[in-house]
């Protein structure tokens, strides 16, 4: 049997297998099985330019406070009033020291509420400077927990009672003294008297305020040749005391001014004593609660017997018409919180905070010297919106207070030489009606109504040396 073989023919296979990879090869791009058929690659086409981003602005990182102080007011009870007031101050000082990229943080510990003492107590080590307290009684409680020794206290106070002022604490505030000061630059120092009178009330004010007075007198080689002591609840009685005290017989010399410290509403009714007794060429010095009560007058529009104050002048610490920068910043700043009068308590807060930052940082354990040294020169030069303030080597704090007449208006600030010029016009009985209450009161000479001023001389003359006044004032009454 022949068998029959099947042949294998390859060939045709072959073919087929090569078209179908050239097909492939066309259309996958492979060209792994032929790399010598692969056509060139066409270049990539360069990527459109990107335009330049601009990055966002970063905002700037918020400052971090270089200093931080506390104040201890009282916010609470019957002096919330005034805290509140250098509360507000301290604000506007902050709010300006930010414009200025000099921040200050300020820690508010209200004195009235419990626990008050801790909050002191748990206040960072680098908080070594307290504005505060305002209150006789906190400063005592201070003293007796320890707490004065642990950090710098300013306080907002006249007097620091028992505490030794430049060692256990320093002041920001005007004193008896400065007030006191302030009246013997006029009367003493510029006009030459020598020789004053005391009139007060018998209370605790009174005494203390017409010591002061005496010692002062005395330290300027002054005299007092008359003293006298009202009751302040026996209106009656205020007349006689007055006359007995106008009586200078005996050998006794005279008198050129009289200090009355007390209250505006007493004063005003004590002072008429003079006029009765025919005596109205006498200085009369007051106190700065008189100029206080005035601007509270002043604000209320309430009327005041100004023929009283023909020859009075008084202190204060604050003037709002200064145009230094200060204090016209601290007014706006508080005529925008809806404050239409600021006055001394707002100066102070807003100088305080202000002071602060120029005052710097206090390194921990700085002896009283080093801290009395850095006071003075951060209150050297410094535009203060109340009456400026300085310190002694030894740390005592001094306030250049100003002087005010009474006004109907309001305290208006003194004019020295034209005073001078209306106290030998009264002495000399040449003013016979009393002045007109304004900017112009002293002025020597003023046109009458409808009449032109005179055309003023190519030349000016030569300037007239003001008299002294007469230094005591004119016995009017009988030696009994």
């Amino acid at each position: 049997m022949i068998a029959k073989t099947k042949k294998y023919r390859p060939f045709p296979r072959l073919l087929a297998a090569c078209v179908a990879c050239f097909v492939l090869a066309a259309l996958t791009g492979c060209a792994g099985i032929f790399p010598g058929s692969q056509p060139p690659a066409e270049p990539t086409p360069p990527p459109p330019p990107v335009a330049p981003v601009t990055p966002e602005p970063t905002p700037p990182p918020k400052p971090a406070f270089s200093n931080s102080v506390a104040v201890l007011l009282p916010l609470g009870g019957p002096f919330r009033e005034f805290g509140g007031r250098v509360q507000k101050g301290i604000k506007a000082a902050q709010d300006a020291l930010a414009a200025a990229g000099t921040p200050l943080e300020v820690t508010v510990i209200d004195a009235t509420q419990p626990g008050w003492a801790d909050s002191l107590r748990q206040l960072p080590p680098e908080v070594t400077v307290v504005g505060g307290p305002m209150h006789r009684l906190t400063l005592k409680e201070l003293e007796t927990a320890g707490l004065l020794q642990t950090r710098v206290f300013l306080a907002f106070m006249p007097s620091l009672g028992e505490a030794r002022e430049g060692i256990d604490a320093w002041r920001f505030f005007p004193s008896a003294d400065d007030e006191i000061d302030a009246l013997l630059r006029l009367s003493a120092t510029d006009y030459g008297i020598n020789q004053f009178a005391i009139l007060r009330p018998g209370d605790r004010y009174g005494q203390t305020m017409g010591d002061a007075f005496a010692g002062a007198v005395s330290r300027l080689g002054g005299q007092i040749t008359a003293t006298g002591v009202y009751a302040p609840q026996d209106p009656s009685s205020w007349e006689g005391t007055v006359g007995d005290m106008l009586r200078t017989g005996g050998g006794r010399p005279g008198y050129g001014a009289v200090f009355v410290p007390d209250e505006w509403a007493r004063a005003d009714k004590v002072l008429p004593a003079f006029f009765k007794n025919k005596v109205d060429d006498l200085l009369i010095l007051g106190p700065q609660l008189w100029t206080e009560a005035l601007y509270r007058a002043a604000a209320a529009k309430t009327q005041i017997n100004i023929q009283n104050y023909r020859l009075a002048v008084c202190p204060g610490a604050w003037w709002p018409e200064n145009q230094g920068q200060a204090t016209q910043q601290l007014v706006t700043a508080m005529h925008a919180a809806g404050i239409e009068h600021p006055d001394m308590w707002e100066a102070i807060g807003f100088d305080f905070a202000r002071m602060a930052a120029r005052l710097g940082r206090l390194p921990q354990g700085s002896s009283p010297q080093e801290v009395s040294s850095r006071l003075a020169q951060a209150t050297s030069g410094m535009d203060f919106s109340m009456a400026p303030l300085s310190y002694t080597p030894d740390g005592k704090a001094h306030v250049s207070m100003y002087l005010f007449r009474p006004s109907v208006t309001g305290p208006v600030l003194l004019d020295p030489e034209g005073f001078r010029q209306r106290l030998n016009a009264i002495r000399q009985k040449a003013l016979e009606n009393p002045a007109p209450e304004n900017e112009q009161s002293y002025s020597p000479a003023q046109p009458a109504p409808g009449v032109p001023a005179q055309p003023v001389p190519a030349a000016p003359p030569a300037p007239v040396q003001p008299q002294a006044p007469v230094p005591a004032h004119r016995q009017a009454i009988p030696v009994s």
